[in-house]
């Protein structure tokens, strides 16, 4: 009894014995909670992958060629213009298309009919006889008009024998009646060889496919028009954007859903690849507590051996007397927390700048003018948009366009951050300004100093210039939605007037 109270190895033992078995348990769990937030993290990864895919590109491109066609329509429809095209001088007719179809580089063909059936096609391929436009998917009969734009599904286009997919509109007189039709048909293999510049988070594959799960856009041309994801999957995807796994084929799918038209960006990736990744990560944090495990073991079993040691010796400085030889109980106490306040310095960096451009990026813009909302400070938003940037990478490539992108925000920086401005990348090619009270005056002047800045620099390629197009307001108390909605509307009639030019807008 008496040993077993003076004992130092068993209380050391014991208390080791449970600190292991704590650090064990702690380790198991921990593993198991990162492997589940990796897995959280790649999903949440893929479905922005998704979300950016379909609304930086695939809602632009549709935008755009909305926007086009409805001012067409509105051309054909003043006048009687449809009908003197179609029925008329045809020769000039066909001019007027196809100077229409050089400004859209996602259309490959345009059709115009009159009500009768009557229609002219640009390029022309054959004579227009040999076909009645009032049998094709795009033309619409008059119970059918409306003032919508419209998409057809899939079809083989008579003309050139080629699947296609066609948006089209109605042509309506101002009076109300209906003039005919005008259709654009899309050059999706065109529309798609961008897709191939687009780099996945992690191997996939990634499409945009119709209601019935054929491919309308693939990086690969020869995949277009085939099915790539079966219609019960497809009617799954019931919410805007979200995921889907499919247990058969042990997949996952990331989506992004159009209404009009009815399209899904979808991004396919094998659950084995996910795993593959969270359980590599587990491993390496695994690997870390083993090794701590076995040098928690090393030094408990020193630990013991050194308390018998120091008992012994002091068991024989108490028999012998010897104080000059009593052993000295110094602390070995080593160091076990390191500051980690640089670490957290560079992820709060990474976190509110961008770094392509060492501009402050849409997250510190979202945080800036919500604490200006909120402390009710007056300022100023400008919306900066570089010109033709989508020309300047199919021209000279997206390595040169990111040199553009630095150089502008370079500019706008050494003009800006002297003043205490921020200057932020509010989204690819677009740039954001908030101007607080003490520079709203001066907002103008600045915008404009860096605008010339950028029209009047020379660039290394060959025949590139650049320039960039503004909208500017003032905060007036209203949502930041309204706001912006406000100055992207002035950057827009920038764009319209010409480009290279700022117009800013006056409170409402």
């Amino acid at each position: 009894m008496h040993s077993k109270q003076l004992s130092f190895t068993r209380p050391i033992l014991f208390s080791l014995s449970g600190i292991f078995l704590s650090f064990v348990i702690i380790a198991v769990m921990i593993i198991i909670g990162m492997r589940r937030e990796a897995l959280d993290e790649y999903h949440d990864v893929n479905r922005n992958f998704v979300h950016n895919l379909a609304v930086n590109y695939t809602q632009s491109i549709l935008h755009e060629n909305d926007y086009v066609l409805n001012h067409a329509a509105a051309f054909f429809a003043r006048d009687d213009q449809l009908n003197a095209s179609v029925s008329g001088d045809r020769e000039k007719g066909l001019k007027l298309l196809m100077q229409m179809l050089a400004l859209i580089p996602s259309v490959s063909s345009i059709s115009i009919a009159n009500t009768g059936g009557d229609y002219l096609h640009a390029p022309q391929v054959m004579s227009s006889e040999t076909v009645n436009a009032s049998t094709r998917p795009w033309f619409v009969h008059q119970a059918e008009a409306s003032m919508f734009n419209h998409y057809t599904q899939s079809y083989t286009d008579l003309l050139t024998g080629n699947p296609t997919v066609t948006i089209f509109k109605p042509v309506i007189a101002p009076d109300g009646k209906l003039k005919g039709t005008l259709a654009f048909h899309l050059d999706l293999a065109s529309m798609g060889f961008t897709l191939r510049t687009v780099q996945s988070p992690m191997p996939g594959d990634f499409f945009i496919v119709d209601a019935e799960g054929k491919a309308i856009l693939h990086p690969e041309t020869g995949a277009l028009f085939k099915t790539r994801i079966s219609p019960a999957l497809l009617a799954e995807m019931n919410s805007g954007e979200g995921q889907l796994y499919d247990k058969s084929s042990a997949t996952w799918y990331y989506y992004y859903s159009f209404t009009h038209p009815e399209w899904f960006v979808i991004y396919k990736v094998s659950a084995s690849t996910i795993d593959t990744r969270a359980r590599h990560q587990s491993l390496l944090v695994g690997w870390g507590f083993t090794t701590a495990a076995v040098m928690i073991i090393l030094f408990g079993l020193y630990l013991s051996h050194s308390a018998r040691t120091v008992l012994i010796n002091i068991i024989n400085a108490i028999k012998t007397g010897d104080v000059e030889h009593a052993p000295r109980l110094e602390a070995m106490l080593s160091k076990a927390i390191e500051s980690s306040k640089e670490r957290e310095k560079t992820w709060v960096r990474q976190a509110t700048m961008d770094a392509l451009t060492n501009c402050k990026n849409r997250r510190a813009f979202d945080a800036d003018t919500a604490a200006l909302i909120n402390d009710h400070q007056p300022f100023a938003l400008a919306l900066v948009d570089i010109d033709n940037f989508k020309s300047i990478n199919d021209t000279w490539g997206h390595l040169n366009g990111d040199i553009v992108l630095r150089n502008v925000a370079r500019e706008g920086i050494q003009i800006m951050q002297p003043q205490g401005i921020s200057l932020y990348r509010y989204g690819g090619e677009e740039f954001a300004v908030i101007f607080p009270h003490a520079h709203i005056e001066n907002a103008l002047a600045l915008l404009e100093q860096w605008r010339m800045n950028v029209a009047n620099r020379t660039w290394r390629e060959k025949d590139l210039a650049v320039t960039f197009s503004a909208g500017l307001g003032e905060w007036n108390m209203e949502p930041l939605n309204q706001l912006v909605a406000r100055v992207d509307e002035a950057l827009y009639k920038a764009k319209k007037q010409g480009k290279n030019r700022i117009l800013r807008i006056n409170h409402r």
